[in-house]
């Protein structure tokens, strides 16, 4: 891999990792266009007030759910890893509700993904503050709400132009099309680097140093920040281990 790569360009790497915050987004307006359409009620039997608060809700519960695995699963599996297992969650429950045949499979399409939203939310800005440096770590995690807003955005724009269709398409497009942001930060963020700070956190510091050097100094590992930056990594694993909680249970 060139030295002068886009993946190790912390701007490019930060940005498309954004792409898990546009997932939230699409799903926080994915039902808004379509709930007080024809073709919508009409298909589902036009459900009670009771009934179509608890399908709004069901992301919100999964959401919770996705967001308590992320901490021990980006620990585990790294953060990377766990940003692939959230876009592969997101396709699944994309495509449940995309076919939903009755109100039972919209709401478990929504849990799951809600699992996946939970999961991007909270792990993408951890990835997104480990590779970058501390004094753009600001701006470059600032960008997970500003995908939220387009994601949102285009949703919405997503189903006004379906609100002409005459069929159930109607809300099947809008909610079929979210399978292709999952698809495409699935497929890009399986080709980034691991973070640095969960390699070191592995045992694995040549890796993590390795990482490091292509982010900040094109490759040099000697280069002055670098090594600083490693040392900084090093200390605060040392501190976790020996100081900071590590499990939920160790809170208590």
């Amino acid at each position: 891999m060139s030295k002068y790569s886009l993946l190790n360009n912390v701007y490019f790497l930060g940005g498309f990792a954004t792409m898990g915050g546009m997932l939230f987004g699409f799903d926080i307006s994915s039902m808004s266009g379509v709930v007080g359409t024809d073709r919508y009620q009409n298909y589902f039997n036009h459900p009670s007030s009771s009934l179509q608060g608890g399908i709004v809700a069901s992301m919100a519960a999964g959401s919770f759910l996705g967001a308590l695995l992320a901490g021990p699963l980006g620990d585990k599996i790294s953060r990377k890893r766990t940003i692939m297992l959230a876009a592969t969650i997101w396709i699944v429950g994309s495509i449940l509700q995309c076919a939903a045949q009755n109100t039972s499979m919209l709401i478990v399409g929504r849990i799951i993904n809600g699992i996946a939203v939970g999961l991007a939310s909270m792990i993408v800005p951890v990835y997104q503050s480990e590779i970058a440096p501390k004094n753009i770590r600001g701006r470059i995690v600032s960008l997970q709400q500003w995908a939220i807003t387009w994601g949102i955005l285009i949703q919405y724009f997503i189903q006004y132009g379906c609100s002409f269709i005459e069929s159930d398409a109607a809300f099947r497009i809008p909610w079929g099309v979210q399978v292709v942001p999952g698809v495409i930060l699935l497929a890009g963020i399986s080709i980034f680097p691991y973070s640095p700070r969960w390699l070191a956190d592995q045992g694995r510091g040549e890796e993590a140093l390795e990482v490091l050097a292509n982010l900040r100094a094109n490759g040099d590992k000697n280069h002055p920040d670098v090594q600083a930056e490693f040392k900084e990594i090093q200390d605060a694993i040392t501190f976790d281990r020996t100081l900071a909680a590590r499990s939920y249970s160790e809170l208590f």
